[in-house]
């Protein structure tokens, strides 16, 4: 049975619901009129102190209950607002427009990655492995700027690993293949470092012929003189060289919550777009149709 609302508010609320699920408009009026019930006050009087009171009041429900109750109440009070019942917040206002998706193409195939590589290493040692590390482990251009030798690590069975500070400072591990490993011990020997692994040592892991890190601009460089050098008609960047390892390790058979882990991706539908995009056109509603635009001769 639904509750009765006695707030005008709350019954045209449930009305707009109503017109798209009965189902929604039934639970949600529930959820509303018990937080109507509990703060025991006008919609436009209810202030935060009585929301906190609220929440406090849904401690003996379950997790996907109380869920389901925040949810409701969020939406009966962003409806408020939009009717001006109740004012709007400053973080209400600076709402994020919908961004379009574009890196669908942004990414390089497989024989011009390998172009790509060989391009590398006509430049320098620095940009050969430089490409070499963004496209084997998906990282930004700023973590592979900030990455340092004692960064790297080996577990308990001898992989080799990384720990990559991303975004907002959460930390991540990527793996390091042994040939990635091979040329960064390479560049620490041209430069005359010792190549065991050392937690304390703060050497950048890749650096130029001084000796100092590069930066995001400098490895921006790198990989635009090696594009240049591969041939490649493509406007490719060391951003395009993570979404190339995303969309070849999908290709590759990379299940989506794997692909989340290595790119550091804080939601896991990003990731799952690597996966589908690398199926192409193999599977298509469109090879079921029976029918054709052409007679049959």
């Amino acid at each position: 049975m639904v509750m009765e609302l006695k707030h005008a508010a709350a019954r045209a609320f449930v009305e707009s619901l109503r017109l798209r699920s009965e189902h929604t408009a039934r639970s949600y009026a529930q959820a509303v009129g018990r937080f109507l019930e509990e703060t025991g006050k006008p919609v436009s009087r209810i202030t935060v102190a009585d929301a906190a009171n609220y929440l406090g009041s849904l401690s003996g429900l379950s997790a996907a209950s109380r869920a389901h109750h925040i949810s409701a109440v969020r939406s009966f009070l962003k409806y408020c607002q939009g009717q001006g019942i109740i004012p709007q917040t400053p973080l209400d206002a600076l709402r994020r427009p919908r961004v379009a998706i574009t890196s669908m193409n942004r990414y390089v195939t497989q024989v011009e990655a390998e172009r790509l590589l060989v391009g590398a290493k006509e430049i320098s040692s620095s940009c050969y492995l430089a490409c070499a590390a963004l496209l084997l482990t998906g990282l930004r251009v700023s973590e592979l700027a900030a990455a340092q030798w004692r960064h790297v690590y080996q577990d308990s069975e001898g992989r080799v690993g990384l720990l990559v500070v991303g975004k907002g400072g959460k930390e991540r591990v990527v793996k390091l293949r042994e040939d990635l490993f091979a040329l960064l011990q390479e560049h620490r020997r041209k430069r005359e470092l010792p190549t065991e692994l050392d937690a304390r040592d703060k050497s950048p892991l890749i650096a130029d012929r001084l000796g100092t890190p590069y930066t995001t601009r400098g490895l921006h460089k790198l990989i635009a003189q090696a594009v240049k050098a591969a041939g490649i008609n493509k406007p490719v960047s060391p951003h395009w060289l993570r979404h190339s390892f995303a969309t070849l390790a999908a290709l590759g058979g990379a299940p989506a919550y794997q692909l989340q882990a290595d790119l550091g991706h804080a939601r896991l539908e990003t990731s799952q777009r690597y996966v589908h995009w690398a199926k192409g056109l193999a599977e298509s509603a469109v090879d079921w149709l029976p029918i054709g635009v052409l007679p049959k001769q």
